[in-house]
């Protein structure tokens, strides 16, 4: 019986920090802003993201910039239907627009893996 309550008590403790392992943060200082969002990093495992509402007709504008010291970042703007509608580029700055072809949450997912660095996305809807 007592082993049976030992496993239960291993089983509670151990699985939430498997579930919560997936996310990795050094020194991670970041914001998230109406209309910006940026981290710098010792170390980023994970996922950051935004979503914006848009109207058919209506443009994103996304200045970008980012910079990897190792491992590897992404950034990607989704569309309603979730599918990649610009990834902006790693270790450059530039500035995208993206005019809405429907009305729709949009999302800008910025995603790192064992990473180095920063980012920073500050958009506008013209």
């Amino acid at each position: 019986m007592n082993k049976k309550w030992m496993t239960l008590g291993i089983l509670i403790t151990i699985v939430p920090l498997l579930i919560t392992s997936c996310d990795k943060r050094m020194m991670f200082v970041g914001s998230s802003t109406k209309s910006k969002l940026s981290a710098s990093y010792k170390l980023f495992t994970g996922t950051e993201e935004k979503k914006i509402k848009l109207k058919s007709g209506e443009t994103l504008s996304m200045d970008y910039n980012s910079k990897v010291e190792k491992g590897e970042l992404s950034m990607k703007l989704y569309g309603p239907d979730n599918e990649v509608l610009k990834e902006l580029g790693t270790n450059e700055s530039g500035t995208e627009k993206v005019e809405a072809d429907k009305d729709g949450k949009y999302r800008i997912e910025v995603k790192g893996e064992d990473t180095k660095g920063s980012f920073e996305v500050a958009f506008k809807v013209e």
